[in-house]
């Protein structure tokens, strides 16, 4: 497991929140440092006068989300920098255990238990009053105990079967994996487009633009070469998902990928055997 994932998620609390306050909304000069400081004394005030209750009803959670609002991610920006909602949110609720109780335990039966909890959390979330509050893969996989590929899978199969979006965090601030900007990107780089072009096309900052078009490039490579779509995943690192998004595009600029030559050598090989 790659720690790396769960940085954002451990950025949203109380600390984050006010420093994005003091710095927006006051004009509070001075280094990030002190802000942070004065973050902790806060809190500690906050944590002195105001102890926690125990007043949420059992399978609830208390966890901090991000509203949907404000523009796009880019490069570098903390989790902290959005706007920060908590709630508590319905992870183990009695419908949950009784249906464990009444179906197999077999994979495909605690497949749909997990994907039934997965949709809930993100409707949740979406509905509430406070938001729409968003999620990220990593917020879900660590509610749920799953990791970032279970929960990727779970959520893409959702989203065909029921039609929705389902958007978590990734999807609404485009942080890399929503597909609608990723193929406007690819659609100018196919034009012959340069990155410093795009960007400002698609007003996106160019190091993301390079990104996209990088790993478009290695997926398109390894489909070259005939690698099958479904294992490029772990080949490259990458999720699935997104693999299966720059998939579909190299298939409709360069169709001719799909029908793979034959392997390197093959008809020298044959004709070396005439004699």
């Amino acid at each position: 497991m790659s720690s790396h994932y769960y940085v954002g998620t451990s950025q949203r609390n109380f600390q984050q929140a006010l420093i994005h306050l003091l710095g927006s909304q006051y004009g509070l000069l001075g280094s990030h440092k002190v802000l942070e400081l004065l973050a902790q004394d806060v809190q500690q005030l906050v944590e002195q006068f105001y102890p926690p209750g125990e007043t949420l009803t059992t399978g609830w959670m208390i966890f901090t989300g991000t509203r949907a609002c404000g523009p796009k991610a880019h490069p570098g920006q903390r989790a902290g920098e959005h706007e920060l909602v908590t709630l508590a949110w319905p992870v183990l609720l009695p419908e949950d255990t009784h249906y464990l109780a009444t179906h197999p335990d077999t994979q495909a039966a605690r497949q749909a238990w997990f994907q039934q909890r997965l949709v809930r959390l993100i409707e949740y979330g979406a509905g509430h009053p406070q938001g729409p509050v968003l999620l990220t893969n990593d917020d879900l996989g660590a509610l749920l105990g799953l990791t970032q590929g279970q929960v990727s899978r779970l959520l893409q199969q959702a989203r065909q079967e029921s039609g929705k979006e389902l958007l978590t965090k990734g999807y609404y601030f485009d942080q890399g994996v929503r597909p609608t900007h990723k193929a406007e990107i690819i659609e100018l780089y196919e034009a012959g487009k340069y990155e410093d072009e795009i960007a400002r096309l698609s007003e996106h900052d160019q190091e993301s633009v390079g990104h996209y078009i990088r790993d478009y490039e290695r997926v398109k490579l390894l489909m070259s070469y005939g690698a099958p779509v479904g294992q490029i995943p772990v080949l490259i690192g990458m999720q699935p998902s997104v693999v299966e998004a720059y998939a579909k595009m190299v298939a409709k600029y360069h169709p001719e990928l799909l029908r793979h030559p034959e392997p390197s050598g093959g008809p020298l090989q044959a004709e070396k055997g005439v004699k």
